[in-house]
């Protein structure tokens, strides 16, 4: 990606994960080292295409209300080299026919401006699989990243970086009953617990950072008798409700992890269904949970998004 997006190259590339993988952090850190172009951070918003210009036209120092050729004809005109981070762009995308036309006329407004100038987008892994399917052969982006899982190694690490840097809030994985490992030589019962517990984790999480840690934050308990923070074994969520849902709500709950936040007017667009029964499946979600709202935007709870993609996953209905 350095090489596309740290050189003079004109470039448009992707960055494309599951949620929580670390995108964000990765577009920091490229805009962080850009030494011949100014770097231009953009989370895009919720409403899209026409609430990404005004973003993107008051980070190049324009007015708010100033319209796409007035735009274009800035980034031609402009002395300065931009490299311009637009992340979430799973925003502009929507599963179904004719759900590219934002990313599209997007993507040719950059290409369209001054040769000097790059771009890198972030898109998730669910909503990228329609961009790629839907596009095929057709070039649309000069290079894509797909970020892995991340590794038992680098799990650990990061749990590691989160706990006992001060001794004053240790940490203890005393007394947590976990299954031996044949493999694990630690010294100590308590180490042995601790890599025991760190595999559970990973495993669950699946190699997502941001689903480890949220459910190791929820492993932590105080002894009322000691007063010392100590590891339990988290309890996931289950729901057999789930794996017997009908097809039509589990379309709804795959169209929301691909819309990122979805109303339901989108996933109604999505899905063929009607919006009466899109409303009363999503105050179901909502009543156990699977759901939360933001900006009157239906979102897959962080507490079930792992167990949700899991079954969505197991019905071939989504690939992790």
């Amino acid at each position: 990606m350095s090489k596309y997006l740290l050189t003079n190259s004109p470039a448009i590339c992707v960055v494309t994960g599951e949620r929580g993988i670390g995108a964000t952090r990765l577009l920091t850190q490229i805009l962080h080292k850009a030494k011949n172009a100014e770097p231009i951070y953009i989370n895009c918003p919720l409403t899209g295409y026409q609430e990404l210009l005004v973003h993107l036209a008051v980070s190049l120092g324009l007015e708010e209300e100033t319209s796409e050729v007035k735009i274009l004809s800035h980034l031609r005109k402009s002395d300065t080299h931009y490299l311009i981070a637009i992340d979430n762009c799973q925003r502009l995308v929507k599963p179904k026919v004719g759900g590219l036309n934002d990313l599209i006329r997007f993507t040719n407004l950059l290409r369209r401006s001054k040769q000097s100038h790059r771009a890198v987008f972030s898109i998730e892994k669910a909503s990228w699989r329609f961009v790629d399917r839907a596009r095929g052969e057709r070039l649309l982006f000069d290079w894509v990243a797909f970020l892995p899982r991340w590794s038992e190694e680098q799990v650990n690490g990061l749990l590691d970086s989160r706990i006992n840097q001060d001794d004053n809030c240790r940490v203890s994985f005393e007394g947590l009953a976990v299954p031996k490992q044949w493999d694990n030589d630690s010294e100590s019962e308590e180490d042995r617990a601790k890599q025991g517990f760190y595999r559970i984790l990973w495993h669950y999480s699946d190699g997502n950072p941001t689903v480890a840690l949220r459910f190791f934050r929820f492993s932590l308990k105080r002894n009322k008798e000691t007063d010392n923070v100590v590891v339990r074994l988290f309890h996931a969520p289950e729901s057999e409700e789930l794996d017997k849902m009908p097809k039509p709500m589990l379309a709804i709950l795959r169209s929301i992890v691909q819309l990122e936040s979805a109303s339901p007017e989108d996933v109604s667009d999505c899905t063929q269904l009607t919006i009466s029964e899109v409303i009363g499946t999503l105050r179901y979600f909502q009543s156990r949970g699977y759901i939360d709202w933001n900006e009157d935007k239906a979102r897959i709870s962080d507490h079930w998004f792992r167990h949700i993609t899991n079954v969505l996953d197991r019905q071939h209905l989504l690939v992790k």
